[in-house]
């Protein structure tokens, strides 16, 4: 029932080249949080420290979300793309030499977290839109579905592979490992044609088209819901991908080997959510699947900040990466499904100005860890996170 229905789509070469460009950089982007968050919390010693640098990278996406979808509406997504990955491969470049030369400081991690997110603010709108673009509307479910199942491998290799990188090697092992699997990406997606969409209409200003697609969103009420879920959702999830490494160390007493395996369960319970989503999720499940995926995860946070057990946080971070890959992959399609085509890109655009709004809750996080512990800071959101969906669900009407 899954492999029907994703057959046709594995056999377009521009698909898979796009598909397996994602793949690469979710990897890259795994080993980068994980690697950073481990490096500085060695270097500082300070919850707040490790939360700033995730904030830092997340900023971009909210100022400059909006702006690159409604350019990647106009332009060559595939080159745009391929732009992205080569400012990648020169910030990590730059990452490797000044670790391997014992320079690097918190500074410096900043603006190179500042930078990649910068980067970071396009490829959902940019990459996202070009597979809906290859796949066409009958498959978008599918062709999401897939990309997040891939996610999914990516959360559990990813933290794995960084946690293994940091211990081994260190950071300039990692920086190095990030730039040989990006300049694979890079060769992928040179390969693949892109046309920016054209419409009868006249051409407008960029800011033009941001304001008619924001208007087209907040009117419409499945996009609205999905755009405040996901500003609910970020602002909580962040926070425990952020801290999660010191809740590990300093609760749970595991190496940042133990830290990625922990992680990695996250992305195996993602995994097996994409493929019953890809099988079994039909257009009139999207809205009630998007929200209890979304409460899951909020829920299973909660668990998390009062587990003292490896075991029981193994199936406490199974049952998140289900939560996590419901959100993700209905997301994206509730997104693309009712959206413009000429449109979608920008639309997208605002849904990652929305997930830039996570640096509050990283901030919010961090203050409240050196506050009342980090534990309870990650309660305490979660919490709060539970409330502001539920009333989301009775205050947005279909």
């Amino acid at each position: 029932m899954i492999f029907p229905r994703t057959h046709h789509l594995l056999q377009d070469r521009n698909f898979v080249r796009v598909w397996l460009t994602g793949a690469i950089c979710n990897t890259v982007r795994w080993l980068e949080f994980l690697g950073m968050g481990m490096f500085v919390f060695q270097m500082t010693g300070s919850a707040f420290d490790v939360s700033i640098v995730a904030a830092v990278r997340l900023l971009p996406l909210f100022f400059f979300g909006t702006l690159t979808g409604a350019i990647a509406d106009r332009v060559n997504r595939s080159r745009l793309l391929a732009g992205s990955l080569i400012s990648l491969i020169v910030i990590f470049s730059a990452l490797g030499i000044l670790a391997s030369l014992d320079e690097l400081r918190l500074t410096h991690i900043n603006i190179a977290a500042f930078l990649s997110g910068l980067v970071l603010s396009g490829e959902h709108s940019v990459r996202r839109a070009l597979l809906g673009e290859i796949s066409g509307v009958n498959s978008l479910a599918a062709a999401n579905g897939l990309d997040r199942s891939t996610d999914n491998i990516t959360l559990i290799a990813g933290p794995l592979i960084g946690g293994l990188l940091f211990q081994t090697i260190g950071l300039t092992g990692t920086c190095a490992v990030a730039c040989i699997m990006l300049g694979i990406a890079l060769g992928l997606i040179v390969a693949v044609p892109s046309k920016p969409q054209i419409t009868d209409a006249p051409p407008a200003s960029l800011f033009f088209d941001i304001r008619q697609a924001l208007k087209f969103a907040l009117a419409t009420p499945a996009i609205l819901r999905v755009l405040i879920t996901t500003i609910i959702f970020n602002f909580c999830v962040w926070p425990l991908w952020a801290l999660m490494p010191i809740v590990v160390a300093t609760q749970l007493h595991l190496d940042p080997l133990w830290t990625g395996l922990l992680m990695s369960t996250t992305g195996i319970g993602s995994l097996a959510g994409a493929l019953c989503v890809i099988g079994y999720v039909r257009p009139r499940h999207y809205q009630p699947t998007f929200f209890f995926s979304s409460l899951l995860f909020l829920f299973a946070i909660a668990l998390f900040s009062v587990s003292n057990s490896l075991w029981g946080s193994c199936i406490i971070f199974f049952a998140a990466g289900l939560g996590l890959s419901g959100f993700a992959i209905l997301q994206t399609t509730i997104i693309l499904s009712v959206s413009p085509r000429h449109t979608r890109s920008t639309i997208l655009g605002i849904v990652v100005m929305c997930i830039g709004t996570s640096p509050a809750g990283i901030a919010s996080a961090g203050f409240l860890a050196d506050q009342i512990g980090v534990t309870n800071a990650l309660l305490l959101i979660s919490l709060a996170g539970l409330i502001g969906m539920c009333l989301t669900r009775i205050i947005v009407k279909e």
